[in-house]
């Protein structure tokens, strides 16, 4: 075939225009009738967006804080965007549209009857098509209802975890709390140490009394000492041939009640470190001290009447006096050790006190830690419970959908336009295949005449 010009084709769609109009009128008219037996569909659309910044607000701020009110703007990126387009085309969201439009089917939503669309403003629009006008309205809010709804469960889900954490954590700490405040209260008990610092003050300050108390009895001893020397000394100058050592009489109840002395001492000068002089405990201590005191008198009085006494009245006296002397030496001593044993216990004490103070401060460590725990937890508890009964903002209606006044499809004027533009199209295109069919006849005939001939041969 020879390549044909522009013209030609021209006279070829010209010689044949009447075809080319019967068939772009039939598809108009074809178009006109489809769209007036086709049952109208209408969409309707929902705008809404989620918010860049959470919704954070908190029913327990620490003091200082301010809780502004502050402009909600959707997030400028589309990767960003892209989750929430992906959980509105979900199946989940489907069946739960599905649950309250029955007439549409799970397919259909997810399929056909819903477009999601990410616009340039970074708002997401919710497109929904029905018969019905207002169940395009319906399906699109629902949409968007839906999607908060399934947000909000995601949100209080994690929350609900986290308030089940919480509430295990926090009776842990509360169980601590109880055993190191158990702990504390023995180890206070225990070691006297309700206030260390003031108690080390006090104990610098006996060590310091009863170091000068012992001191004084110190020179109390050595003056009866050289008074004992200085009266016997007189006696032997008295009694020419005395033997001093008779006065020295070893009697088992003076022994007693001697030991008796020095115990009752050394106990009142130990609790002096821990209580006052006016503590009942203290003064039957002193009662006792003086009733022993009383007793070793008059085994004295008993033990000077038994001696064999010269009527010289001035020997009796220094008889007396050595006597006597011997009996101050004896509280004198009796004085001596409680002393020493009360500076030795008071020694032992300060020497204690910085470890106990250690073990003080980390006792309290512990316990104020556990506390601020268990606030700290009660707090967060209490916060997490007032936002498990509030709805997080987490998308904002910008455009709630209505019932479309006009269908969406069909159009009578966009599927005449479309229905002509196909029909010459269409017309064009077969009036170029007509021609090729008629300028190819006699070759096709003389081929056919080719094949039948070779058969018959």
């Amino acid at each position: 075939m020879a390549e044909k010009t522009l013209l030609e084709y021209w006279f070829i769609l010209y010689n044949r225009r009447v075809i080319i109009f019967v068939i772009t009128l039939s598809s108009m008219i074809t178009a006109g009738v489809l769209s007036k037996v086709l049952s109208p569909v209408y969409e309707a659309k929902a705008v809404f967006f989620v918010p860049k910044e959470p919704d954070t607000t908190t029913f327990f701020a620490p003091p200082g804080v301010e809780i502004a009110r502050s402009p909600l703007i959707p997030e400028g990126k589309e990767e960003i965007q892209g989750p929430y387009i992906g959980i509105l085309k979900s199946k989940t969201i489907a069946e739960m549209v599905q649950k309250e439009f029955p007439h549409k089917s799970v397919i259909d939503l997810i399929r056909r009857d819903m477009d999601f669309v990410l616009s340039d403003e970074y708002m997401i629009e919710v497109y929904a098509r029905d018969r019905d006008s207002g169940m395009a309205a319906g399906i699109a809010n629902a949409y968007v209802n839906y999607f908060k709804q399934l947000m909000d469960e995601y949100s209080l889900k994690s929350q609900s975890e986290r308030q089940l954490t919480i509430e295990k954590e926090l009776a842990i700490n509360q169980k601590n709390l109880l055993v190191a405040k158990e702990t504390l209260n023995i180890f206070q008990q225990k070691n006297r140490t309700a206030n260390l610092d003031e108690e080390i003050k006090q104990l610098i300050s006996m060590k310091i009394l009863f170091e000068s108390q012992l001191e004084t009895s110190l020179i109390s001893y050595n003056e009866n000492k050289k008074k004992t020397l200085t009266t016997k000394r007189k006696i032997k100058e008295e009694a020419h041939a005395f033997n001093t050592s008779e006065l020295i009489i070893n009697s088992p109840l003076l022994e007693k009640l001697r030991e008796q002395l020095v115990d009752i001492e050394a106990k009142m000068a130990s609790l002096r470190v821990e209580i006052k002089d006016a503590h009942p405990d203290y003064m039957t201590l002193k009662e006792n001290y003086e009733e022993v005191k009383k007793n070793i008198d008059q085994e004295m009085e008993i033990i000077i009447k038994s001696q064999i006494k010269t009527p010289d009245t001035f020997y009796e006296n220094l008889r007396r006096q050595l006597i006597n002397l011997y009996v101050d030496r004896e509280g004198i001593k009796a004085t001596i050790e409680g002393n020493k044993k009360a500076l030795k216990k008071l020694e032992e004490r300060i020497i204690e006190i910085p470890t106990l103070n250690t073990q003080l401060d980390t006792l309290t460590t512990e316990v104020d830690k556990y506390k601020r725990l268990v606030d700290t937890l009660i707090v967060n508890l209490a916060e997490v419970k007032s936002q498990a009964k509030r709805a997080p903002q987490v998308a904002v209606l910008v455009e709630k959908a209505t019932p479309p006044p006009r269908p969406a499809f069909p159009i009578l004027w966009l599927n005449m336009i479309i229905a002509g533009i196909v029909g010459i199209l269409g017309g064009i295109f077969y009036c170029f295949f007509v021609n090729y069919l008629d300028e190819t006849r006699e070759k096709r005939i003389f081929r056919l005449w080719k094949v039948i001939k070779s058969i018959e041969g």
